[in-house]
């Protein structure tokens, strides 16, 4: 293994909520039948991608935990699952439709201040940290392995906003 490490990122697949755009959070979304045929492409790209990975790591939401399988099944390699990659909460929040969570403000609420919290939820300076913990955590159970993390939108923006 080399001392290098390169990790890859990859949000789920389309899921039923998303075409409800209904904001699911932490509440589980299962994908739908072209979420599915996502999760199928990116791995058969993945098995060409040109990059040795070593495992894949997901979120345990079905809907990113689903993703992992395919990518992992089609490259051969360990599944692990880890609760901190999960989506940020919503908290009060968390089944809103899309146009809800406009009408309350969530975007404006939490640009302006990345510790808003007014949605009893998780504020976006937590989630960043928690998806930045667990990326330092892993890193140092796999030292020199390519590893892919299978999680969520937000979550994913955040860390690599937070990197």
């Amino acid at each position: 293994m080399s001392e290098k490490q390169q990790f890859l990122f990859v949000r789920h697949g389309e899921t039923v909520g998303n075409l409800e755009q209904i904001a699911h959070g932490q509440t589980e979304s299962p994908l739908n039948d072209r979420g599915i045929r996502q999760a199928q492409a990116t791995a058969t790209m993945l098995r060409e991608w040109g990059t040795p990975y070593h495992r894949v790591y997901t979120s345990p939401l079905s809907r990113a935990h689903h993703t992992g399988e395919h990518i992992a099944e089609a490259l051969g390699l360990p599944l692990d699952t880890h609760d901190d990659l999960v989506e940020g909460f919503l908290g009060d929040w968390e089944g809103i439709t899309y146009e809800q969570l406009h009408k309350v403000g969530f975007a404006r609420h939490s640009i302006g201040d990345d510790n808003f919290r007014g949605h009893n939820g998780e504020s976006l300076n937590q989630l960043a940290d928690r998806m930045a913990n667990v990326l330092e955590e892993i890193k140092a159970q796999h030292p020199g392995e390519n590893i892919i993390f299978v999680s969520h939108g937000a979550a994913i923006a955040h860390l690599l906003a937070r990197l």
